[in-house]
C-alpha cells in the first residue's frame, strides 16, 4: 500500500537520515540493548571476581570462601583490584564499540541528505512563490 502524498519532497531526505543512524549504529556492532555490555575482573588468583555494567557500577562481587582467610586489609586491596579491572574492561568495551563507527562518513552522509533536503525545499519554495503569483495575476484579471 502507498504512504501518504508527500508535496514537500522531503519525506525521503528524513528517512535517508534515520536509515544512515541504523546504519551507523549496525556498525556499532548493533549492541541488542537486552545484553548490555560487562565488564569481569578477577583478582587473589580467581577468588575474588567482580561483574561491571554500565553506567559503571558493580553488578555482581563474588568472594570464594578460601579469599576470607587473606584478612581484611588484603581481602579489601583484591576486592579493589578486582573491581577497577571489572570498570576497566566495560570501559575498554565500550570504547571499542563506539570507535566501530566511522562518524566521518555518517557525517559525510548526512551533509549529503541535508544538501538534497535543503535543493528540495528550494523548490517547493519557488513552486510556492510562483502559485502565488499565478493566483495575484488571476486575481488581476477580473
Amino acid at each position: 500500500m502507498a504512504g501518504p502524498i508527500d508535496p514537500s519532497g522531503l519525506g525521503g531526505p528524513l528517512a535517508d537520515v534515520v536509515a544512515a543512524l541504523g546504519r551507523a549504529r549496525a556498525a556499532a556492532g548493533g549492541q541488542d540493548e537486552s545484553e548490555p555490555p560487562v565488564g569481569t575482573g578477577v583478582a587473589a588468583d580467581g577468588r575474588v571476581r567482580a561483574r561491571a555494567v554500565r553506567p559503571g557500577r558493580i553488578e555482581n562481587l563474588e568472594l570464594d570462601p578460601s579469599a576470607l582467610r587473606l584478612g581484611g586489609a588484603a581481602l579489601a586491596h583484591e576486592i579493589e583490584i578486582a573491581v577497577n579491572a571489572a570498570l576497566a574492561d566495560l570501559q575498554s568495551g565500550a570504547m571499542a564499540a563506539a570507535g566501530q563507527t566511522d562518524l566521518g562518513a555518517l557525517s559525510d552522509q548526512l551533509k549529503d541528505i541535508q544538501a538534497g533536503a535543503e535543493r528540495q525545499f528550494a523548490r517547493l519554495t519557488a513552486s510556492l512563490v510562483e502559485a502565488q503569483e499565478q493566483l495575484t495575476r488571476r486575481a488581476g484579471d477580473r
